[in-house]
């Protein structure tokens, strides 16, 4: 049975449609999401841990009282100009050390590990009342870092800022996937005190919004692993090599007989 020249051209193109709607799929983000209110988890309160860094800052309506209270870089005015990067971090913050106890100027020594950052403050503040009566203390978590790798335009570690960071945060600060990234199965390593715990992360699922792993963690590191599109793509000259040989055997076979 002949086919129509018509008859091709629709048969091509409906092929063509169907695949870029594949490949349309491929990238997008919570891709059965329906319009409407939904539901999510909310970050739970991070405990801080040995090895964090802490930015406590102690201020009072008498900047002399401050500076005996605070931590200042030479050659800067106030407190707060010293943590200006990343580098400074160790150098004026102030680390949770192996039994969990952070040094403080004035008071000494005081357990945090355990606590959400909230909660230091709070206790923290309860002791420099004892000294001062107007202060306000300030703490911060300074080294709230996630480790990006894989297929993403930026891998590398980043800092947060902010209380909380979700996944799709933590890809945003990489730049996004590559044209290879597979959306469907990210892999989030955390470090536990009885382990690595993993997660795997379907970016593509509305679930994805309640799951344990959506929120991130200090020191979190997140793994964007290649789509077959580029073990395909990797593989070609492989593939174009093999066909070479395998034509000349044939004309080779061709000659012979």
């Amino acid at each position: 049975m002949r086919i129509s020249r018509p008859a091709v051209l629709i048969i091509v193109f409906a092929s063509l449609m169907q695949v870029s709607c594949n490949r349309k799929a491929q990238l997008l983000y919570l891709n059965n999401l329906d319009t409407g209110l939904l539901t999510s988890t909310q970050p739970a309160p991070y405990q801080l841990r040995p090895g964090d860094v802490l930015s406590v800052q102690v201020i009072t309506q008498d900047p002399e009282i401050s500076r005996l209270f605070n931590i200042v870089s030479s050659g800067t005015s106030t407190s707060y100009t010293a943590y200006s990067n990343d580098a400074s971090l160790y150098i004026n913050g102030f680390s949770v050390n192996d039994s969990g106890m952070v040094r403080l100027p004035v008071v000494g020594t005081m357990p945090v590990a355990g606590l959400t950052v909230r909660q230091a403050q709070d206790s923290i503040q309860l002791k420099y009342e004892r000294y001062l009566k107007d202060a306000l203390v300030v703490v911060k978590l300074l080294s709230f870092k996630v480790t990006v790798l894989g297929e993403v335009r930026r891998p590398g570690t980043y800092t947060n800022y902010r209380d909380n960071l979700n996944i799709f945060e933590a890809i945003g600060l990489a730049g996004d996937f590559s044209d290879y990234g597979e959306r469907t199965n990210v892999l989030v390593l955390r470090q536990t005190p009885e382990g690595v715990k993993t997660f795997r992360l379907n970016l593509q699922d509305k679930n994805l919004l309640t799951a344990e792993g959506f929120y991130l963690l200090p020191n979190d590191t997140v793994i964007v692993e290649p789509r077959n599109a580029k073990v395909m793509a990797l593989n070609t000259p492989n593939i174009s090599i093999f066909l070479s040989i395998i034509t000349t055997a044939l004309l080779l076979l061709n000659y012979v007989k």
